[in-house]
């Protein structure tokens, strides 16, 4: 199977990546220069930093395998919105995540007067909507990304205990394993969510999405998280 990662960060992620090639046929995205390589399922590695940005757009073009390492990544996406002279997509993201709180809160980010206003209003929603699967070694992380992604696996991949553990393999092993899930449905649940999308842009639908999304980051609404799918995996010696 083609699969591509996109990374331009050193770390476990990348350390993985020689292993999860020894089944599957492998590139590596590290850079916004090229096209985008042909694959059947790529995986995402995003933090809260401007390096991740094309890995971010390119995500939401074609949603995929996402190792999230952090909850908030407003700075991530104030860069790539208002930074790249989109104001107005970037008021809009954070109305659709977080209601009349986005909106104050991006008013005054526009403004500079937000200061610190942003650790407040985590922009992740394009991410977690795109992600097929989700893998986080933040298990705080894994336990609302399953919350607000019924019906999709997330893992959290707990960190190594000592220097003689392998986090790299570990991660090789849960990749491996949302691979073998997801391939075989992943085009026909990226057609599904780029036609949830186009729903959602009528007025009715934003207004209907952003009332269920926060009833559900709220945990007021929506189904439990499958106990199957949220599993915690510990890093121990044999």
């Amino acid at each position: 199977m083609k699969l591509a990662l996109w990374t331009p960060l050193a770390g476990p992620v990348a350390s993985a990546a020689p292993l999860v090639a020894r089944e599957h046929e492998l590139v590596i995205v590290g850079t916004p220069e090229g096209a985008r390589p042909a694959s059947e399922l790529d995986v995402y590695e995003l933090r809260d930093a401007p390096a991740c940005g094309f890995v971010y757009r390119a995500l939401v073009e074609r949603p995929g395998i996402v190792v999230l390492d952090q909850w908030n990544l407003h700075a991530l996406v104030f860069a790539e919105t208002a930074g790249r002279g989109r104001p107005d997509l970037y008021r809009r993201e954070a109305r659709r995540a977080h209601g009349d709180v986005g909106g104050f809160v991006a008013r005054q980010m526009l403004a500079g007067l937000g200061g610190e206003l942003g650790r407040l209003v985590p922009m992740n929603r394009r991410v977690l909507e795109s992600s097929l699967g989700l893998v986080s070694f933040d298990a705080e992380i894994a336990a609302r990304a399953a919350l607000l992604l019924p019906g999709r696996p997330v893992l959290h991949v707990a960190e190594p205990r000592s220097v003689l553990d392998d986090a790299a393999a570990l991660l090789a092993k849960v990749l491996l394993r949302l691979v073998a899930r997801l391939a075989p449905g992943a085009e026909p649940e990226r057609r599904a969510i780029a036609a949830r999308r186009a729903a959602e842009a009528t007025p009715l639908g934003l207004a209907l999405d952003e009332l269920g999304w926060a009833a559900r980051e709220l945990g007021v609404a929506g189904p439990a998280a499958d106990a199957q799918d949220l599993v915690t995996l510990f890093l121990s010696k044999p």
